[in-house]
This record gives structure tokens, sequence and C-alpha cells, in this order.
């Protein structure tokens, strides 16, 4: 078992904590190419030194920063989906996500949005789409033959929620953290075709190229 932090150990926590903290505001207001170092020591009332001893770079305190909002996220989920049937689980994940991003704007822009840098967001992308890959595997999707593999479908369903998400927070347009997660489960589950034709058989790969899928 790990003991208590020594004074020092707590005081240089303390240290790390402001600087992230302080970064966090700043890229949020201003974005991360219009921060700097300075600005965040200034903010943090640290030295440009002390933060060097911390981190190696701005970018290197953007990813810490982008790492620790993943990994509150990743806990989020997986205490909810953890206790549910697994037909519930890319349901009650994807609620889990659309409640954090409202509950975190600031550092959801600066994880996936214009915040942060593009760099970064696709570093940010990838992993969360790794996140939902796993929800896949243990939903047991990637063992039922489905003609999609489960890195594809993660992709795509990563995709859609940071863009809703991301289109979402600039306005919320009267939806929800609930509903527009509900509404992108919709969108995934059944698609556009199956929203307007419910009684339509799904699309399958060999069918892109019958006369029916391209007439």
């Amino acid at each position: 078992m790990t003991g208590p932090l020594s004074r020092h150990e707590r005081r240089k926590e303390q240290t790390r904590r402001r600087l992230l903290d302080a970064a966090r505001q700043i890229i949020a207001r201003r974005g991360y190419d219009d921060t700097n170092v300075l600005d965040i020591t200034e903010s943090a009332d640290v030295s440009k030194a002390t933060f060097y001893l911390h981190f190696r770079d701005k970018e290197a305190l953007t990813h810490a920063l982008i790492m620790e909002g993943f990994e509150e996220l990743t806990q989020r989920i997986n205490e909810v989906v953890d206790n549910i049937p697994a037909p519930d689980k890319i349901q009650a994940g994807l609620r889990a996500v659309f409640q954090y991003a409202s509950t975190n704007r600031d550092l959801f822009r600066i994880m996936l949005g214009r915040q942060g840098s593009p760099e970064l967001n696709l570093f940010a992308f990838n992993y969360y789409a790794g996140v939902v890959e796993d929800i896949l595997k243990r939903v047991g999707l990637t063992g039922r033959g489905l003609p999609f593999p489960a890195e594809l479908l993660a992709q795509f369903i990563a995709g859609a929620g940071v863009r809703l998400g991301l289109w979402w927070m600039e306005d919320d347009h009267g939806l929800s953290p609930e509903d527009i997660s509900d509404i992108t489960y919709q969108l995934l589950i059944h698609g556009i075709p199956g929203l307007l034709n419910p009684g339509a058989p799904p699309l399958t790969p060999s069918d892109r190229n019958s006369p029916s899928a391209t007439s």
C-alpha cells in the first residue's frame, strides 16, 4: 500500500494541480494556439522554471489535461455500463459521454474541439474511439459475424458522437444531455433510411453494388 505523501510531495502535487487548472481555464477561453507558458504560470502564480519541473512544454501539459479528462470520463462510463445488460451498454455509454460533456464543456472543447490543437484533438479522438471499441467488445458485437470490424464501428460511433456533441455544446438547441444522447443512439441504431422507412432491411456491404442500392 502507498503511504501518505510527504510535505514535499504534497506541495509538488498542489503546484501541478494549479498549473493544470490554470491551463484549463486559459486554453478554454483563448484557445490552445493563443495561450503560452507565461500565461499559464502567471495564472497559477508559479515561475516558468517551476513549470518546467512538471511539464516539458505546453503540449505536454495539455496532453496531461486531456488524459485526466479521459480517465475521469472512462471511469464514469465504466461505472454506468458495468452493471447493466449488454444490449443497454451502448446507449448508457453515450449518455455518460454527453452528461460529462455538459458538465465539463470547457475541457471537452480542449479535448476534442476547436480550443485544442489539431494534433492533440486527433490523439484525443483516437483515444475516445478506443474506449468505444472496448464497449462494443464488452457488448459482444465482435463475435457475431458482423460485416464491419469493431474498429471501424468505433470510429464511426466516435465521429458521430463528437461532431454532434460539439454542435450541441455551441448551443444546446433546447436538448438535454439525455435528449442528444438518445437521438445519437437512434441514428446509430436505425440510420437515416431506417428512420424514414422503419420496415426496410439494413444495408450490408454486398447490397451496395446491387441495382436497387444504386438506382
